[in-house]
């Protein structure tokens, strides 16, 4: 169906005829106008996603999961492309032990902050200090520059 109205033609990029309705048919205009879109959010974003589930499909150990594998990696300088959910819930936590004149990195969820536990040293039992709290995709936002360069 082509646009009718003249105020409507001018803000459409594109038309493109696809095969099949919903999420398939929108992920094939996607395809269809991948070129036209290129420089769109949701394009790129496709394609990032499609190269990390193509290295775990091929299973080219040129991937992780998890936040202490992804950190190794990161201070090994071993990421090319860090893909972070941004909704990730959890905190990077620095304590420390004044009885031991040590500090220490945790990255907790928000359950796992409610754990005395962790805020204890295991050894001693001496309550540690909370020195810096952050949300780990904030922390990685400020610091992502230093693990490229």
């Amino acid at each position: 169906m082509a646009p009718s109205s003249t105020k409507i033609r001018r803000i459409v990029i594109k038309m493109v005829d696809v095969s099949y309705g919903g999420e398939i048919g929108f992920n094939q205009a996607i395809e269809l106008s991948a070129e036209t879109l290129g420089s769109v959010k949701l394009v790129q974003e496709k394609r990032l996603l499609q190269k990390f589930f193509d290295e775990i499909s091929q299973d080219t150990g040129k991937y992780c999961f998890m936040v202490v594998d992804t950190l190794r990696a990161l201070e090994l300088g071993a990421v090319e492309t860090l893909i972070v959910w941004e909704n990730l819930d959890i905190d990077r936590i620095k304590l420390r032990n004044h009885a031991a004149s040590e500090d220490r990195v945790l990255h907790l969820s928000k359950e796992q902050q409610a754990h005395e536990h962790y805020f204890h040293d295991s050894v001693s039992g001496v309550e540690l200090e909370e020195i810096e709290k952050l949300p780990l995709v904030e922390w990685l936002l400020d610091k992502h520059k230093s693990f490229w360069t």
